[in-house]
């Protein structure tokens, strides 16, 4: 009799689970276009990408860091500012924000076979890139391996040294298959991307936590949440992006920007000093007041600080300026 009472005790915890997942989803709105410009989308392997496109000039490329709720949303301050000079693309990675969120195996060859593929198509030619976190390290190892995309680097924030750059722990990997079952998976992303947690999350990320509004945490439940959404952030929880850039840092040729909020928690200032051992003849900005997203939190400083390195490289095609002034 106890293993039926264990088995109906069981059944009623995946009940409670699947309704559970059901509300938790029901209220979850479509994505829209939040940043303005012109609304565009392309395939890559099948699956849809949605990108934005406003500007004249020059192209560059804007990517957003990879975790739960990323998306382009997170260049709402930056997109205008650069509009002004340049063609400014901003992407949704496979996996986040308006593009496709399929479910398949999320590798750093996926996405930076995607990123390279984008960049290809977009820039029709080598354009300037902006990354920030993990994402800017995806960036780093494809230039070095294949300098033919990227004109010239400005990275918010890169990991890859030390920082996401390890292989998975036990525990990672126990965590991405938890994540990916089917109804306790579900129920345990939608834990941690309820209201609460996506706000612990931003007040960590930002110096200044009265900027995380309900309105700010609200845009992330609702990109975090949309359906397949949990996939690529399952292979980030687990381990399973992390790349390390020690030796393709070494071989970048490219202009270089490397930028940091000085109060970023997540990922603190004292993890550029490997960078800049590294790469010495980058171009350095710290921004004063900012965490994690000195782009978001300040984009007045962070902007300026891109103009004056992508005004210093325009027109660089694959190679380097013959002056050099940091920002």
């Amino acid at each position: 009799m106890r293993w039926r009472k264990a088995a109906a005790a069981g059944g009623a915890a995946l009940g409670a689970a699947a309704l559970y997942n059901v509300s938790a989803s029901h209220s979850i709105a479509d994505l829209e276009n939040e940043l303005g410009g012109e609304s565009c989308e392309l395939l890559w392997r099948g699956h849809r990408v949605a990108y934005t496109r406003r500007g004249r000039g020059e192209p560059v490329l804007l990517l957003h860091g990879i975790y739960a709720g990323a998306s382009s949303n997170e260049w709402r301050h930056t997109v205008d500012s650069l509009a002004e000079r340049y063609t400014v693309f901003t992407v949704d990675l496979i996996g986040f924000g308006r593009s496709d969120r399929p479910r398949l195996r999320y590798t750093p060859a996926f996405y930076q076979a995607f990123l390279g593929e984008i960049m290809s198509r977009l820039g029709r030619g080598p354009l300037a890139v902006v990354a920030s976190s993990l994402s800017a390290a995806h960036v780093v190892a494809l230039a070095a391996r294949d300098p033919r995309h990227a004109a010239a680097l400005a990275l918010i924030e890169p990991t890859g040294l030390g920082q996401l750059s390890g292989p998975a722990t036990t525990a990672q990997s126990a965590a991405q298959l938890l994540l990916e079952a089917p109804v306790v998976g579900t129920s345990a992303y939608n834990a941690l991307t309820s209201p609460a947690s996506v706000r612990h999350y931003l007040e960590d990320v930002y110096a200044d936590d009265r900027l995380v509004t309900d309105e700010l945490v609200e845009s992330y439940v609702r990109n975090a949440r949309q359906p397949g959404g949990k996939y690529a952030v399952a292979a980030f929880v687990g381990g399973r992006l992390n790349v390390d850039i020690r030796q393709s840092l070494r071989r970048v040729r490219q202009p270089m920007l490397l930028l940091w909020g000085e109060q970023a928690r997540q990922n603190p200032v004292q993890h550029a000093h490997g960078f800049r051992v590294l790469k010495p003849e980058a171009d350095w900005a710290l921004v004063s007041g900012a965490g994690d997203l000195p782009h978001d939190e300040q984009p007045r400083t962070t902007n300026a600080a891109l103009h004056r390195f992508l005004e210093r490289v325009k027109g660089v095609r694959g190679g380097r300026p013959s002056t050099r002034a940091n920002a």
